[in-house]
């Protein structure tokens, strides 16, 4: 044991690790382990941390206690609002609710196996390294307790992510409590732990202790049961339920449905008359947004992305079917931002999460405005709203191109979604158009080899 201990005042708080519930089952079998010893064994965990750092904390040396590098410890994180997860939620490429958070009373740094930080060592300028617990007064612990999303100065955001770091391993019986989404991934904890006869620990949900909150969510929307953003598995469920659902209701209110349009066809020709012709069409008219990225308005950006996919060469040299799919996924592209109704003064802020909300809206108007519309124009115009941004991200902001597989069958299904994708980017920033351009190919042939 160190000579020293936590300082009194601090005695009631706690450090965290988070993981993915996938990974959870290794984890009871083997502990928590650090990168290291995970690569030595040949452990593949499903990763939630941020790859781009991976290969400065494998270099970064720790300069007390054990010693040798960051990637020679098991993480923690002493605050519970983290930047870097609220920075992975914002990415689209893990689902929350499967996040899952081990928590540890702050007197496990009493051990010699322990050290910590006075802030993240994801920097190239390493923090400092303590192992003398009494030196835990030396941390920004302001910073720390914050539960504020917004980014502040960087040095602050890294101070806030000051870590706990345990040498090689944390025995399964060392985790005192598990902080879970629901009750849904609580019965999955227990069953995992049940599985392989290991007791678990006591599973809470946030706020922990009253004090800590670690999940993100649309509470300022008045959702606070909802996940901020929509990870890729529950995303891909709201593309393909929407479209069970529509099929379902055709099906069972055929006859009984007065339909606002016979065909797609008319349906466009009335939107292009009437922009408000579909009533969520109707929600987003000339919503103003506080999107610094927008120059214009909800409708009127919505009117420029038509205005390039109708211009656009793959329109042009597509057949009538593709093109009315095309266009009307452009039209409709933005409903989730809407309705101008939930926005305070009617202007819509940042809501990276609006493809999400379009899958329920989308059964509504398949389901009961269009008389004449084929499964297939169903599938592809969900298909093409719910995922309209997915190759832009991909290009300009790391999201998984996995999930472009998962969701496309064929070349034409890719070029269709590209289509709208790209309209959507040349109505924004020019620099976007540039960096699409300089990508898209190798995306596109990544996409083709796969089918293979």
């Amino acid at each position: 044991m160190t000579a020293m201990s936590v300082p009194n005042e601090l005695s009631d708080k706690y450090f965290f690790h988070f993981s993915h519930l996938e990974n959870l089952d290794s984890i009871v079998k083997n502990g928590l382990l650090c990168t290291n010893r995970k690569t030595e064994l040949g452990i593949d965990h499903l990763n939630v941390a941020s790859t781009s750092i991976q290969a400065r904390r494998s270099s970064m040396e720790v300069t007390c206690g054990p010693k040798g590098t960051v990637h020679d410890y098991v993480p923690f994180y002493l605050c519970s609002t983290n930047p870097m997860f609220l920075s992975l939620v914002n990415q689209k490429n893990v689902d929350q609710p499967f996040v899952i958070f081990f928590a540890i009373s702050i007197d496990y740094v009493n051990r010699d196996s322990v050290v910590f930080s006075d802030a993240s060592a994801n920097t190239s300028a390493p923090p400092n390294f303590f192992h003398d617990p009494a030196d835990l007064d030396q941390l920004d612990w302001e910073a720390i307790g914050n539960t504020k999303w917004g980014r502040g100065t960087d040095d602050e955001l890294h101070r806030r992510m000051a870590e706990v770091l345990v040498h090689e391993k944390v025995p399964i019986e060392d985790i005192e409590y598990i902080v879970v989404w629901n009750n849904n991934v609580k019965d999955e904890v227990q069953r995992i732990f049940n599985s392989n006869n290991v007791k678990c620990p006591p599973i809470e949900f946030t706020p922990f202790k009253r004090v800590y909150r670690f999940h993100f969510t649309k509470w300022m929307l008045g959702r606070p049961g909802e996940t901020l953003v929509t990870g890729p598995f529950f995303l891909k469920k709201k593309f393909e339920v929407a479209i069970e659902n529509i099929k379902n209701n055709r099906k069972k209110n055929s006859r009984k449905t007065v339909f606002k349009f016979e065909s797609v066809e008319e349906a466009l020709n009335s939107i292009d008359d009437d922009f408000s012709a579909i009533s969520e069409l109707g929600d987003i008219f000339e919503l103003e947004t506080l999107n610094a990225e927008h120059s214009e308005n909800v409708s009127d950006h919505t009117k420029s992305v038509v205005k390039n996919v109708v211009e656009s060469e793959f329109y042009q040299e597509s057949d009538e079917e593709a093109q009315r799919i095309l266009k009307l996924s452009a039209y409709l592209h933005d409903i989730g931002k809407g309705p101008k109704s939930m926005w305070k003064d009617g202007k819509q802020k940042t809501y990276v999460d609006h493809p999400a909300d379009a899958p329920g809206m989308l059964e509504r108007i398949l389901s009961e405005d269009i008389q004449e519309i084929s499964d297939y124009e169903i599938r592809m115009i969900c298909l093409l709203v719910t995922y309209h941004d997915l190759i832009g991200e991909i290009i300009g902001k790391n999201r998984d191109v996995q999930q472009l597989y998962d969701i496309l069958e064929n070349e034409k299904e890719f070029d269709m979604l590209s289509c709208l994708n790209y309209a959507d980017v040349q109505a924004l920033n020019f620099f976007w158009v540039m960096q699409y351009r300089s990508k898209i190919g190798s995306i596109k042939s990544e996409f083709l080899e796969q089918l293979d």
